[in-house]
Parts: C-alpha cells; structure tokens; sequence
C-alpha cells in the first residue's frame, strides 16, 4: 500500500503569505528604554560575511579569511532598530559623528554588545548550540 503523503500547497510559501518575524526589544540595565532589534535574512548575513571577508593569494593560491569582529559589529548595526545609530546627536553625544558602528561600540560595554548580538543571532534563527560551530566555521 503506498504511503500517503500530506500535499500542502505552495501558497503557503509564497512571501506575501509568510508571517514576517517580529522585532523584539532588549533590555540593557544602564539604559532607561530598550534596545530594539530585527531579525535578519540568511541573504543579508551572507552579504554581511562577505563584506567581512578578506581575500588574499598566498603562493598563488587564493585564501578566504573572515574577520569575525567586523562580522559581528555588522551583525548588531544591521539588525539594531533603535537606537538609530546614524542619529548626528547620538553620534555627536559619543563622539563619533559619521562612524554608526563605532558609535554602538562606544555605547556598550563588552558584556553588553555581546548579549545584544546573542539575541540577533537567536531572533535570526540560529539555535544556541548553533551559534559556536557558526563562529568556528567563519574562523576557518
């Protein structure tokens, strides 16, 4: 006897019938609102690992290297919502006029920045667990 299979339509992937993923807010204690960020796209992570990637030819022989700090500034700045990191006054109030991704880093502690960019990975999909072998696979 065959196995029934459930026929679902391709409707339901269409993107006009796909639930967009919510923001969520994160809570820093030494700010009195919230940061809020977005969940990002494997399309707009792999842009952004690009970007982050160095190309260099070693003995003729093309080697690929990411830079896993910038990867992961360009990860927060993307996925921040607010506060707006191109705002001249916040820039200003930091120092920092025309530099948003030094502004952030300006802004938070270490600890901070990096709860902040936990919570994007985990609002874009990955799983915890996930998140080293991510980490070592762009270190190699």
């Amino acid at each position: 006897m065959a196995e029934e299979k459930n026929i679902v339509s391709i409707d339901a992937f269409l993107a006009q019938n796909v639930k967009p993923a919510d923001n969520q807010e994160v809570t820093l204690k030494r700010f009195s609102v919230p940061f809020v960020i977005r969940a990002l796209t494997q399309d707009e992570i792999s842009d952004l690992q690009k970007q982050s990637t160095k190309r260099t030819t070693v003995k003729g022989v093309l080697q690929e290297s990411t830079d896993t700090i910038a990867f992961s500034n360009a990860l927060v700045e993307a996925a921040l919502v607010q506060p707006d990191l191109n705002n001249a006054k916040l820039q200003s109030s930091y120092g920092t006029p025309g530099q948003p991704t030094k502004t952030l880093k300006k802004m938070l502690l270490g600890g901070e920045f990096a709860d902040l960019a936990s919570k994007v990975q985990e609002l874009s999909g990955y799983e915890p667990e996930d998140l080293d072998s991510k980490s070592d696979d762009l270190k190699n």
